[in-house]
């Protein structure tokens, strides 16, 4: 992991130079730490996990049950802001993540994950404590458990340089409002 502008020792590699093996990602486990909110940290990561965990658990009642939700509450207002973290998850990807040519590229980007991440975390507590069902139970930790492997292995590959991520949505955003220089 890179926190804090240095690396920790599990994440030091074979006598390469620093810039050849350092990418500034959460590990899994720090990502799931993160998302709980068990981790604290100035690493920019960090919060915007935290902020896409809570923002995912509070949709989870509303999207089980519409006809029960409360008449203030604004899914579109939190979906909104669950784009927003995403967009500054994607512009900090942008200037901080490495962008190898020839590599293959990700189908999503680095803040898309995350939101997935935090929805599958936020979708296997919920069923944990609202759930009967053995089953569901199971199916929703797998789900996470699938998740949180897929990081890993985005995480692997990025560090080994075969994997970069797509810029976002948050720059195609950004040139629908600039105005055209023609």
């Amino acid at each position: 992991m890179y926190l804090n502008e240095y690396a920790s020792d599990s994440a030091q590699s074979g006598g390469r130079a620093p810039h050849a093996w350092m990418v500034p990602l959460l590990e899994p486990d720090q990502l799931i730490q993160a998302i709980s909110g068990h981790m604290q940290s100035g690493f920019a990561l960090v919060g915007w996990a935290r902020e896409l965990g809570d923002l995912h658990a509070e949709l989870i009642p509303h999207k089980l049950d519409r006809a029960s939700r409360p008449r203030n509450f604004d899914c579109e207002k939190v979906r909104a802001e669950i784009d927003r973290v995403v967009g500054e998850i994607d512009a900090w990807a942008a200037s901080n993540a490495p962008r190898m040519e020839g590599a293959r590229m990700h189908t999503h980007s680095l803040g898309e994950v995350m939101s997935h991440i935090a929805m599958a975390f936020a979708d296997a507590w919920w069923t944990v404590l609202h759930s009967t069902d053995a089953e569901l139970r199971h199916r929703a930790w797998l789900h996470l458990g699938q998740a949180r492997e897929g990081y890993a292995e985005m995480v692997i590959e990025m560090r080994a340089r075969r994997l970069r991520l797509p810029l976002g949505t948050s720059g195609i955003r950004r040139r629908e409002v600039e105005p055209h220089a023609d």
